[in-house]
């Protein structure tokens, strides 16, 4: 009689959080990595996968797999060549004794479940595939050891390995071509250093739109840093790792970790095309870790993220108050706190800003600490008939309800119509809003729940909706209110001394005067159209290329000209005929100049506040919001030009509502903190970094900018303005000239030439940048601070000299007629010299301090790149 027992096995699996990152496969069948990696094992009672697995020969379907209630596919070569493996071991079993159920031979059915979500950066597949393992490796009572184990593992997932052991977990890359040590070990056992806490910040349940495996198939494809990265980063990384782990150094701990994943993040970026895992919550998070530890005095949380947006804070036990509390307070009302977290409270608080972008956007949090590796259950998920155990989901993931329009393998219902209970359906807007609630039933009707009337919402809410983006504030950047507040003010002043100059303009058309005649109204207004018109067309074409680099500085002249305009129109009543003509006229071209300036700046100024492809309803609600305030000023500049009629009344008002205006406008434009670097945001944060090694923060290099006033002159190490530098036009803008040259010294930088100009008669030693063909944002960034650093280290009058090319050349390369410098001892360079601009530290903080490394704005000509082709090959 055939055996139809059903052998069942279970296990828990722990996830892990690597705090020093793996990414990138040697071998991607063998699932071979090209760098070792060390994670925390975090504690199984908030975080795990409960798999049992069983065999049967009444199992007559094949191999399956059920995840959170959906079947899921086998068939993968990562999942088969796990199920061969450890099928090959349970067969050697076999084969030595013979006694032994055939195992081996039977199909298996496995039933598993997360209790977070899935494919979302909480390492889902790690916890999966050692439950996986491991609860075969139980079921086919396999002698192995949780190391051996881990090379199976890994083939499923690479991060896999080190859920099989738990507390602090070191995966050796070995480099056997077989494989067979690449596993992972223990670095120190949970109870080693048991006062390690984290605190998960789920940014984000949905699944990630580029998977850990496709992701690092590109980065060793197409990442510059990567090599880097494997080379030298991550080795001084582990190193330093297992030693702050073995001496429960906490602040080194931190610090690598917090490094490890600036650099990992940094590679992913560096990707082409590039990956980006984290959101503006995880950057908003980074920003509250950072500002926790400054507080403190002293580094007390540590933030790294995986392939996902999710924060994992680490901070220990004793430092509790200042770590959890804070982000309890900032995160009041998220699900998922525990309840001692109440208990932890904090002497510290967070920007309002920052506090309000993380409750907004964290969906829940999970409070957890490091745990212990797999544990052996007697809770099972298949049944001794064989079929699932029917059980209430005790997993995060959201359960399909409709039942008649999914398709499952064993023709079941679904979970939750099986249930036969009410289910609550919700729409939420692209920001996680809440939109409308809906009760599903179990015979498939829906039920929308009580919507209140118009009546009783909120005056503030009917204001919202009309005048503010749906999704306000998270479907906007953080400084659009204030810009709009700003923005608002000013448009109200703008009205009411429109108004004013508008009774100025029709006097000075004729209106009111007995002596001027509608023929002369006809021409002057003709006049003004075409001057208008000319003016337009040619400002258009000046100055198109610069309003977008410098939007921010064309917004406020902008109004500059438009307020000059208003002025000449006040005084043209005053004027002579010819008089008149010019002052309309030149009003009319500011007033032109006004259009193109404005109309392009507020343009480019939208695409930097619209976060959720909003543009055109964003840039609608701002008309909204013109249109009320013009309405509200027409009604009061209605009243003031009634009773404001003498001209020295008038000026006066004028000249405050100008300033007023002004002032709000300036007050707009400085509250901008555009992420993007240009040629001016890229000088301000260089030279601090060049100064005192610090990275400043999109925000606060926006405090430094200067709104009208600047150029593009740096300063050296001495403090003396010394070198222009400028995006060259062409080729011959960059040589200066068909003429032979040989006072300019050209450097290759990373898809970038500089060509550094010596000439006596240049007050500022001209740097001009050209870009290669192919090159990216990263790239013009790059050439830009490497120019900087060149002038940095320039002294007054000598230019460019072989000491420099010492520096950034290793040798000198100019040529033979070159004034040369006598050597000094003071001028001697350091062999060690480090170069700035590629400081791998530099690019890892501009990415966790929230700047935009894949667009640049340093071009306001029209952009050129160069290409060289050797004339003899090119005449071939």
């Amino acid at each position: 009689m055939a055996d139809n027992k059903v052998y069942r096995a279970s296990t828990t699996a722990p996830v892990n959080i690597a705090v020093v990152k793996y990414w990138g496969k040697r071998d991607p069948k063998l699932n071979l990595p090209t760098n070792s990696s060390l994670s925390v094992t975090l504690s199984q009672a908030d975080l795990r996968t409960l798999t049992t697995a069983s065999c049967s020969n009444s199992y007559t379907s094949g191999d399956s797999l059920t995840l959170n209630g959906e079947s899921a596919d086998v068939s993968g070569a990562r999942t088969q060549a796990c199920f061969r493996e450890l099928r090959a071991r349970r067969a050697a079993l076999e084969a030595a004794d013979s006694s032994l159920p055939k195992l081996s031979r039977m199909n298996l059915k496995l039933v598993s479940e997360n209790n977070f979500p899935t494919a979302a950066g909480l390492a889902s597949s790690a916890a999966g595939f050692a439950a996986l393992v491991q609860a075969i490796a139980l079921l086919y009572e396999l002698p192995d050891s949780p190391s051996d184990l881990s090379l199976v593992a890994r083939q499923g997932s690479g991060s896999a390995c080190r859920s099989l052991f738990g507390g602090y977990v070191a995966w050796r890359m070995g480099e056997k071509d077989d494989g067979s040590d690449s596993k992972a070990e223990l670095v120190a056992p949970a109870s080693h250093w048991p006062e390690m806490r984290a605190l998960i910040l789920v940014a984000s349940a949905a699944k990630k739109g580029v998977s850990s495996t496709s992701g690092m198939q590109q980065t060793v494809a197409t990442s510059g840093l990567f090599k880097e990265r494997i080379t030298n980063i991550v080795p001084a990384n582990m190193a330093s790792m297992e030693e702050a782990v073995k001496n429960k150094d906490f602040a080194k701990f931190a610090e690598v970790t917090m490094r490890e994943s600036n650099s990992f993040h940094a590679t992913c970026a560096d990707t082409y095309p590039p990956i980006f895992y984290m959101n503006d919550v995880s950057r908003a998070a980074i920003r509250a870790v950072e500002d926790i530890n400054t507080k403190a005095g002293k580094t007390v949380a540590a933030y790294t993220f995986d392939a996902g947006p999710n924060c994992v804070v680490y901070y220990l036990e004793e430092n509790a108050n200042a770590v959890l509390g804070t982000f309890y307070q900032a995160l009041s009302g998220v699900d998922g706190f525990k309840e001692n977290a109440a208990s932890a409270k904090s002497a510290f608080e967070l920007d309002s800003g920052l506090a309000a972008t993380l409750k907004e956007g964290v969906s829940r949090v999970i409070s957890t600490g490091v745990g212990e590796g797999p544990i052996k259950t007697e809770e099972y998920l298949v049944g001794e008939d064989g079929e699932a155990v029917r059980r209430d989901a005790s997993s995060s993931q959201p359960q399909s309800i409709f039942s008649s329009h999914q398709h499952h393998r064993d023709g079941r219902p679904h979970k939750a119509s099986r249930r036969g209970r009410e289910v609550e359906v919700i729409d939420l807007d692209k920001s996680g809003n809440v939109a409308r609630r809906w009760v599903h039933t179990p015979n498939n009707r829906i039920i929308r729940k009580a919507k209140p009337s118009l009546f009783k919402r909120s005056m503030r809410k009917i204001i919202m909706d009309a005048f503010l983006p749906i999704g306000y504030p998270h479907s906007v950047s953080n400084d659009y209110l204030a810009y709009q507040f700003f923005d608002s003010l000013q448009a109200f002043f703008s009205t009411i001394t429109a108004l004013l100059a508008n009774r100025a303009l029709l006097q000075g058309l004729g209106v009111g005067d007995a002596n001027s005649s509608a023929t002369f109204a006809m021409l002057l207004t003709v006049l003004k159209d075409a001057m208008s018109r000319i003016a337009t067309i040619i400002f258009a074409q000046q100055f198109g290329l610069r309003i977008e680099p410098d939007a921010k500085r064309y917004r406020f002249l902008a109004d500059l000209f438009n307020d000059t305009a208003f002025f000449m129109e006040l005084y043209s009543p005053y004027f002579g005929p010819y008089g008149k003509i010019l002052a309309l006229t030149s009003g009319e071209a500011l007033r032109a100049l006004c259009g193109v300036a404005g109309g392009a700046s507020k343009a480019a100024l939208s695409v930097h506040f619209a976060k959720h492809d909003n543009l055109a309803e964003l840039n609608a609600k701002e008309a909204s919001q013109e249109t009320a305030i013009g309405l509200i000023g027409l009604l009061v500049g209605t009243f003031v030009v009634k009773h404001v009629e003498d001209h020295t009344s008038v000026v006066y008002l004028m000249t405050v509502l100008v300033l007023a205006h002004l002032w709000m406008n300036y007050l707009g434009v400085r509250s901008v903190c555009m992420n993007v670097l240009n040629r001016q945001r890229a000088t301000i944060l260089f030279e601090e970094y060049l100064k005192s090694g610090k990275v400043l923060t999109p925000d606060e290099v926006a405090r430094r900018e200067s709104i009208l006033f600047w150029s593009p002159i740096v300063r050296n190490r001495h403090g003396q303005r010394i070198a222009r530098i400028e995006m060259a036009d062409s080729f011959g803008n960059a040589m200066g000239g068909q003429e032979a040259r040989v006072n300019i010294a050209i450097l290759d930088g990373i898809m970038s030439t500089l060509f550094i100009w010596s000439h006596a008669s240049h007050k500022y030693v001209p740097i001009k940048i050209m870009l290669w063909k192919d090159s990216e944002a990263v790239h013009a960034i790059s050439a830009w601070f490497m120019a900087m650093e060149i002038a940095w280290q320039m002294d007054k009058g000598k230019g460019y000299t072989e000491r420099l090319d010492r520096i950034f050349c290793g040798k000198s390369s100019r040529p033979s007629n070159w004034n040369t410098e006598a050597k000094k001892d003071d001028d001697q360079i350091d062999e060690d010299y480090q170069q700035k601009y590629d400081d791998r530290e530099l690019w890892d903080e501009m990415l966790a301090k929230g700047w935009n490394l894949a667009s640049q704005a340093f071009e306001t000509e029209a952009p050129v790149r160069m290409a060289i082709t050797e004339e003899d090959k090119k005449d071939q």
